[in-house]
């Protein structure tokens, strides 16, 4: 039984990796449509993955930038600044800030909400406008998830194109 776990565990792990490198060169791809100038670097020290990469790739691991599809790099110290720059960046367009506001109140887990009008009843806000604070405090896979499929998508979202660069340590 064992045996049969541990194979399983390594397809999961060998998909996982997979996804990544074809989604890396997915990215290389489309920002060589954007001109020379704007693209963001990365840096010797760094590895880059898409956001769309499976969350649990993210784990036990330090983020050093957001990088945009048009070419445009953020930097970032910590799980926490990436959900901000990425929901602010969001929240900028008239559009997904009705949908970011529309949704407060609407995205619960079991015991906290997600996103809402106030910071009342979260371990750790993070406030993104006047009237939309997400709650952080949770480990950086669930963090990730919650940002990607509990708000980005209902709000229809496109984060195809946002890569994370890591830290090699």
């Amino acid at each position: 039984m064992d045996t049969i776990q541990e194979l399983q565990n390594f397809r999961t792990q060998l998909i996982q990796e997979i996804n990544v490198t074809f989604d890396h060169m997915i990215q290389i791809l489309r920002t060589e449509n954007v001109p020379t100038g704007q693209v963001a670097e990365v840096r010797e020290y760094e590895s880059l993955y898409p956001l769309t990469a499976a969350t649990g790739i993210f784990k036990g691991k330090k983020p050093t930038g957001v990088r945009f599809p048009d070419g445009t790099r953020e930097d970032v110290r910590t799980w926490k600044n990436v959900v901000k720059v990425i929901l602010t960046r969001c929240n900028k367009v008239m559009l997904n800030h009705k949908r970011l506001e529309d949704l407060c109140g609407k995205v619960s887990g079991r015991a906290r909400v997600f996103l809402a009008e106030k910071p009342d009843g979260m371990r750790s806000s993070l406030q993104i406008d006047d009237k939309i604070f997400v709650e952080t405090h949770y480990d950086t896979e669930t963090l990730l998830r919650i940002l990607t499929t509990r708000i980005l998508e209902p709000i229809n979202y496109d984060y195809s194109g946002i890569t994370i660069t890591i830290r090699n340590d």
